[in-house]
């Protein structure tokens, strides 16, 4: 990726020179800047999708509103699960909805945290027919939201088709979810038995403020374990990390040094830590993060504080600016 902004800002350059007559260009200014309280409240029961360039909250829904993810790009055939909820799937090899009686010698797996596609719980299921059992979570309080069943069909370049049920139940019902290009995924609530629209459409909202599962692979066993953080935009997004640079230095002049990735949670969960000692959770201003939003400006972005004026947890103070 270094390579790939250097040959960019060569290119430009080397055109800038070839120009004739050109016109002066006042340079670009760098952003003010900007402070900023998000509120999650103590037990984190929202996803909230915020917007950059407008420096807002785009909305809001409630955490456990949906369960399944199904990916809205015509050739698209993945299906994501909320991990908000620490939810896992695991597949049964198996083709009958009846035979499924409990989830003994089961193994659950979960999405991937850095939004890879090629690593999610259901995975490809076009290759093999069979029932997955959905563990859809906990809520806010640590309530178990049960279990269901679920078997994918087909796909097509509009519509997905699938058939779910409860995990007692012995009859399937049909559905299908339909594609809107405009969104990164449609939304599935098995609890409803209906189609939702939580995050607003894909080019109005650069990061989101949520719960998510994060999987320590070099654990044995594996351990998923829920965090609360802050996932970017999967569409046309690349980012990086500065934790030696003071927040106030870092300009467009650094953007070639940089390893930049397309990981969701790259700015994720670890800009605070739970201090044992003290009983609270400790904020890391010096680690900064810079990312391209939607609108196409780079932005640059740290945290401040995790508590409000109460003492309270759950509201990010931070600061960001355009570069």
């Amino acid at each position: 990726m270094k390579n790939w902004f250097t040959y960019v800002i060569v290119s430009l350059l080397f055109f800038a020179s070839c120009e004739k007559d050109e016109v002066p260009v006042t340079p670009h200014a760098p952003g003010e800047i900007n402070a900023k309280e998000l509120v999650m409240g103590p037990l984190y029961p929202d996803q909230i999708w915020y917007n950059m360039e407008s420096g807002t909250e785009v909305s809001r829904n409630y955490k456990a509103l949906w369960d399944l993810g199904f990916e809205c790009n015509n050739d698209a055939w993945h299906v994501v699960l909320n991990s908000a909820g620490r939810m896992q799937v695991a597949a049964t090899n198996d083709t009958s909805l009846i035979a499924l009686t409990d989830t003994f010698g089961l193994i659950f797996s979960w999405d991937s945290h850095t939004g890879n596609m090629d690593s999610t719980g259901i995975g490809d299921w076009r290759i093999t027919p069979q029932v997955y059992i959905l563990d859809l979570g906990k809520d806010e309080r640590g309530k178990s939201l049960g279990l269901a069943k679920v078997t994918f069909d087909s796909v097509t370049e509009t519509t997905f088709y699938f058939r779910y049920a409860d995990f007692n139940d012995t009859k399937w019902k049909s559905t299908s979810i339909t594609k809107d290009t405009n969104y990164v995924y449609s939304y599935f609530s098995t609890k409803t038995e209906e189609q939702v629209w939580t995050a607003p459409p894909k080019q109005d909202w650069d990061i989101c403020f949520t719960q998510y599962t994060y999987i320590y692979y070099d654990m044995n066993p594996i351990v998923a374990y829920l965090v609360t953080g802050v996932v970017i935009n999967p569409t046309n997004t690349f980012s990086a990390t500065d934790f030696n640079k003071p927040f106030t230095a870092i300009s467009m002049d650094d953007i070639p040094t940089y390893d930049f990735n397309n990981r969701i949670d790259n700015i994720g969960w670890s800009w605070k830590k739970w201090d044992f000692d003290a009983g609270y959770y400790v904020t890391f201003p010096k680690q900064n993060y810079i990312f391209r939003a939607q609108s196409g400006k780079m932005y640059k972005i740290h945290f401040l504080d995790w508590y409000n004026a109460d003492g309270q947890k759950g509201t990010a103070s931070f600061e960001f600016s355009e570069l």
